[in-house]
């Protein structure tokens, strides 16, 4: 059942296209990175949640190498705006420019590969989340492709004079751990919905995940206004969801959970607040990241444990 082959994946009828794919990665990588340029820290403005960069692996995992054309586009673009300004403001060249961005879309790029053909060898070709000890193996791997991606990006920027060269390890560290959350966040999240073989949502499920969803809001709007120990009800909430919609619920609600705190963060509520509202996003990591992990860990070991459970019956 776990072996994948070309019709595992979902791909709706306008992703048939070749050149549709690299142009629809290219613009939701785009999207993504201008989102998490919205929300910088300093000193270098860097941004602590980075989905772009989980999104890149989620779609060369499910689309192949051709999406790496589009992961490459869309990091240059988005890079080209980013770096716009402080190239103006230090005094650089267009070329200067353009050359440090796509310096950054080649790390990426290669980060992402190397990544993908590692995920693939250690499952032999099988779904990378069809187990426990295979989602431990794809976490560990996304640590291994987060310090790849942002070790060349940092020294890119670095090269072209584009952040202060003291601050390389503070920004390396604060660009992995980006990284590290934001492909947590959407790989599992991606990949888990377009795998075809997974829970069909029934009616009675579907007002289960509404409450889950309206459960993960509450718990949000409690820590937002002044209840910070509530933060610690969001692992009953992943805990529901582990046992009930496993990869796919813990995924989606923890996406979910991610955007609500950094919203409330920024904007200076919550218990992630520390000294400013930047800090508050980078104080989100600790906890949501070791919740989502666990919660993660398990469902592949509950989805495991029922899929074997269920071949004697097929048998």
């Amino acid at each position: 059942m776990y072996k994948l082959d070309i019709n595992d994946y979902y791909t709706p009828f306008f992703l048939k296209s070749s050149l549709f794919k690299i142009i629809l990665v290219a613009f939701v990588f785009n999207v993504l990175a201008f989102l998490s340029f919205r929300i910088t820290v300093s000193p270098d403005n860097l941004s602590p949640i980075f989905p772009d960069v989980g999104f890149a692996l989620a779609t060369v995992l499910i689309i192949g190498r051709k999406a790496l054309i589009g992961v490459w586009i869309g990091s240059f673009v988005a890079n080209i705006f980013s770096f716009w300004d402080v190239c103006k403001m230090l005094d650089k060249s267009l070329l200067e420019t353009i050359l440090s961005s796509a310096s950054v879309a080649t790390g990426v790029v290669i980060g992402v590969a190397i990544s993908t053909y590692l995920i693939n060898s250690f499952n032999k070709g099988q779904y990378p989340l069809k187990s426990g000890a295979s989602v431990i193996t794809f976490l560990a791997l996304s640590v291994l492709y987060c310090g790849i991606c942002s070790l060349l990006c940092v020294a890119a920027i670095s090269f072209w004079g584009l952040s202060t060269p003291n601050h390389f390890i503070s920004n390396w560290i604060t660009l992995w751990k980006g990284d590290l959350i934001g492909t947590i966040l959407i790989t599992p999240f991606l990949i888990s919905w377009f795998y075809r073989h997974h829970i069909k949502i029934i009616a009675t499920s579907f007002f289960e995940a509404i409450s889950l969803g309206l459960a993960t809001a509450l718990v949000c709007v409690l820590i937002a206004f002044g209840h910070p120990n509530n933060q610690y009800l969001f692992i009953i909430i992943l805990l529901w969801a582990t046992f009930r919609f496993r990869i796919r619920g813990v995924s989606i609600l923890a996406s979910m959970f991610a955007l609500l705190s950094s919203i409330y963060g920024y904007l200076g509520y919550g218990s992630f607040v520390v000294v400013n509202s930047e800090d508050s996003l980078i104080n989100i990591n600790p906890f949501f990241g070791t919740a989502t992990v666990i919660a993660l860990i398990l469902s592949g070991y509950y989805s495991d444990y029922l899929h074997r459970k269920q071949e004697p019956l097929k048998n």
